[in-house]
């Protein structure tokens, strides 16, 4: 399974908003979610909102799935956001995430389906409980998406 480490010596800042979802409707759920966002202008919003400059190699529009990495509960909050250092707009919520290794795996569907069956027992690390982050990146990007999954070394 194609992947690579990544270090993030910062605190991650991810302003958007977060919808309660239900873990075994969650892979039809999200695409809808994706779907209003775009019809509603959330989408394009976050799109106004996100990095001029890049702090790292995470940038685009961000889903942080639940609370942490193993997500065993029967529901999470899926939160749609972006990086953002500058004043929320009232509407919006602020989440932090502090962690600095990272496995990152190209084409986020894909990368779900096999992570905790194919790559994670056989990897030499293990999830923390930070949430695992889907990052989808801006046309033109390759690749167009990729699954950050927080890890520490076994």
């Amino acid at each position: 399974m194609e992947y690579r480490m990544e270090t993030i010596d910062f605190d991650i800042k991810i302003i958007g908003k977060g919808i309660v979802v239900q873990t075994n409707d969650s892979f039809k759920t999200i695409p809808a979610l994706w779907d209003n966002a775009e019809t509603e202008g959330f989408l394009q919003q976050l799109i106004d909102l996100s990095w001029k400059e890049r702090k790292c190699t995470l940038e685009g529009i961000l889903g942080v799935c639940g609370n942490e990495a193993a997500i065993k509960e029967d529901e999470f909050t899926y939160f749609m956001g972006v990086q953002y250092d500058g004043e929320v707009p009232n509407e919006l919520e602020t989440i932090h995430i502090s962690h600095n290794l990272w496995a990152v795996f190209p084409n986020v569907s894909n990368a779900w389906e096999r992570l905790y069956i194919d790559w994670l027992p056989n990897s030499g690390y293990e999830l923390v409980k930070i949430p695992c982050i889907e990052c989808y990146y801006p046309p033109n990007h390759e690749p167009s998406n990729e699954l950050w999954v927080p890890v520490i070394v076994k």
